[in-house]
């Protein structure tokens, strides 16, 4: 069957008079996870005593029992009896199993010729697909070109729309405050790490990418962006935000990106309103530092109980970390939020693409850890020398380590052996630390080893499992 287009004319008969509507402030309380919480002020006509309001333009992925109405200006006057949200999409087949029954009009192939039409009227017996029409006194199911519709079903429109039955004592025209749940609607953090030739200071900068899918425009919204872990039922968090938002006004909300702490997540506000269309994303800057100080390492991890298979040497990587510290000193302070890290040097006036990672977020105070590949000029060689069982529980083990290093200037590396259960370090040719329960730490000043000759380090341990 071709497929089906659909031709409407559309008899629109509206609830209530056009209703004129003006957005005077508009909040967007933004996740990560794409549930917002959307609160708007307008200013609409409102019937004495009982009667009909109908809100129009809302978002297609509102959530409808998150809903909340109140009058700004005269919030004893105004009573709502109950909320009725047309939300029934505006579709192919939402239009054909609303006329079940009913008669519409087919423009159907005339059979004769190749582009040949002729339109017939019909009636609509089932709105599976495919559709099958009554023409003619005769059950049709075959190709449609497309299908005029008589009129517009009530409750089908292109956006949900809100019905108001009210109870209002008090001025004709007031200022109403809607609060509701909106998905699709949600937002990602992207860093750019910018360091010097030498790789020891960097530029910290973060950018907000605003993503809306939600089937409506929002136009000169004032944002917060809510960071952190919540789960699925996490309106009382939103309405939280929300709450602690409004206790600023407009100046002193946006003069700083940090806006604080919501239960145990963080909201940040952005300096400026911002207007977000339908089908929209919109990247904005959330913070620029200072000149930051970095530290690189190359560490190598590796499990130190050989698996007793071992016959050639196992070639290790050595990971490039760079870590900073997140302190308003270097010019950060701010509780950074989980996104995307990309990293580029600059040498004279070339800028070039290092890495890509993800930042956890790092709390105020804390270090920041990078990790942005595997060291190119830099690797190690593990031989196992020995391995035994001593005992019912217990193990013995002996490395030995080559380290190469194909750069011209010495490199500090560091090499962490994971060791399990209640382990020892028998003999060791270099100094050794325990920075944890299960790892034994060696940190080296590798020369150039160009002439093939490696830096090796030997260890022999024990341990009881």
């Amino acid at each position: 069957m071709k497929r089906l287009v659909t031709a409407m004319i559309l008899l629109m008969t509206p609830l209530v008079p056009a209703l004129a509507q003006a957005d005077n402030a508009l909040r967007l309380v933004v996740q990560q996870n794409g549930q917002s919480l959307v609160s708007e002020e307008r200013e609409l006509p409102l019937p004495k005593g009982r009667g009909q309001v109908v809100l129009p333009d809302l978002p297609e992925t509102i959530e409808a029992q998150t809903m909340q109405v109140r009058s700004q200006s005269a919030p004893n006057a105004l009573k709502v009896l109950d909320l009725a949200l047309d939300a029934e999409p505006l579709t192919q087949a939402a239009l054909l199993r609303r006329h079940v029954g009913k008669s519409v009009d087919l423009v159907l192939p005339d059979g004769k010729t190749r582009d040949g039409r002729t339109q017939k009227q019909a009636t609509v017996l089932s709105a599976k697909e495919p559709p099958v029409f009554l023409v003619d006194g005769r059950v049709y199911a075959g190709p449609v070109e497309a299908v005029i519709y008589p009129e517009l079903p009530t409750g089908l429109s292109a956006r949900p729309g809100l019905v108001m039955n009210v109870e209002n004592t008090g001025a004709a025209r007031q200022t109403i405050e809607l609060c509701y749940l909106a998905r699709e609607l949600s937002w990602t953090m992207d860093y750019m790490l910018v360091m010097d030739g030498d790789g020891d200071r960097a530029q910290l900068s973060g950018w907000v990418t605003l993503n809306n899918r939600s089937g409506r425009d929002f136009k000169n919204a004032k944002v917060e962006l809510l960071a952190g872990e919540t789960r699925d039922n996490s309106r009382p968090v939103l309405a939280r935000a929300y709450a602690s938002a409004a206790k600023l006004d407009g100046a002193e909300a946006y003069d700083d990106a940090d806006g604080g702490e919501v239960f145990e997540h963080h909201l940040y506000r952005l300096k400026r309103p911002v207007t977000l269309f339908n089908q929209q994303s919109r990247q904005t800057k959330l913070f620029e530092s200072a000149n930051i100080p970095l530290t690189r390492k190359l560490i190598g991890r590796a499990s130190a109980m050989p698996s007793g298979r071992e016959t050639d040497p196992i070639k290790q990587k050595l990971d490039v970390v760079l870590s900073f510290r997140n302190t308003e000193a270097l010019g950060l302070g701010l509780p950074l939020p989980s996104g995307t890290l990309r990293a580029f040097q600059e040498d004279g006036r070339a800028r070039r693409m290092v890495g890509e990672t993800r930042l956890d977020r790092v709390a105020v105070g804390s270090m920041a850890e990078l990790r942005l590949g595997r060291a190119f000029d830099l690797n190690v060689e593990r031989i196992a020398n020995a391995y035994e069982k001593t005992g019912k529980n217990s193990y013995r083990g002996a490395w030995e380590l080559r380290i190469f290093n194909a750069k011209k200037h010495s490199q500090r590396i560091v090499l962490q052996e994971q060791l399990p259960g209640k382990w020892k370090i028998e003999s060791a040719s270099s100094k050794w630390t325990k920075p944890s329960a299960g790892v034994a730490e060696f940190v080296l000043d590798v020369p150039p080893t160009r002439d093939g000759k490696p830096v090796v380090v030997t260890y022999a341990f024990s341990t009881e499992l």
